[in-house]
């Protein structure tokens, strides 16, 4: 029977949840607040990574609540490993952090979830459970600078391939092979093209970006996303 004053919701289960934190403070504080619940089970409150991982890569894991704080370091690379053993697993992360830097990690790693130390335990309790459902769950408050900076970077991009606009089919072709490193005969060879051709496209497309050496040129084409046509440029049999 649920505790008195916890009514039982049908379409609710019972989530299994591993807690690491690096203070055994923290750690046993969340596991006595989630213990007594019906709709929890803590399989595990650590302060050591290993015993943390090992719970989640043996399958004893709906969802990690673990911390995180700035700077970032290995926050992603841990939590997609942990990911990657364990898919479907949900993440939450506790941290009074404001970091933008931390935040963005974290998404990129797979994070759902963010609740700061002093929420309550109801709202606790919501996040695992809507993460378990697939939902997504982060302070408004927090939200809205990195999506700013998102923002921002994506009109950064914008304008930088705007830089690329003025360059012809073939004057791109050149450029992602000057971005691959090649000389100007190699490219001749490549494109079926003369060097002095060569040498005209690589002229114009300079002065169309308006700067004076390839080295420049390339620098803008890196910045503006010119990847995809190297990527395109090193296929075999692409002309």
């Amino acid at each position: 029977m649920p505790p008195a004053g916890e009514a039982r919701e049908s379409h609710e289960s019972v989530l299994k949840v591993v807690i690491g934190h690096p203070m055994r403070t923290w750690a046993d504080a969340l596991e006595r607040l989630l213990s007594p619940r019906w709709d929890i089970e803590v399989v595990t409150a650590h302060t050591k990574p290993s015993w943390v991982r090992n719970a989640v890569i043996t399958h004893q894991a709906d969802i990690l609540l673990t911390y995180a704080e700035a700077p970032a370091g290995d926050l992603e690379e841990r939590l997609r490993e942990l990911s990657e053993h364990a898919p479907g697993l949900g993440i939450v992360v506790i941290s009074d952090s404001r970091d933008r830097v931390l935040v963005r990690t974290a998404i990129r790693a797979g994070v759902r979830g963010w609740v700061e130390p002093t929420s309550s335990l109801d709202h606790l309790v919501r996040v695992l459970h809507g993460v378990a459902r697939g939902e997504t769950w982060y302070p408004p408050a927090l939200m809205t600078p990195v999506l700013d900076s998102l923002l921002g970077d994506d009109e950064a991009r914008d304008r930088k391939s705007s830089a690329l606009a003025p360059l012809s089919e073939r004057e791109l072709e050149i450029l992602a092979c000057l971005a691959q490193g090649l000389t100007r005969r190699e490219i001749a060879e490549r494109l079926t093209l003369s060097p002095h051709t060569v040498r005209t496209h690589i002229n114009n497309l300079l002065h169309k970006l308006d700067v004076h050496s390839v080295l420049a040129a390339v620098s803008i084409a890196r910045q503006s996303g010119i990847r995809e046509w190297s990527d395109r440029m090193r296929q075999p049999g692409t002309s």
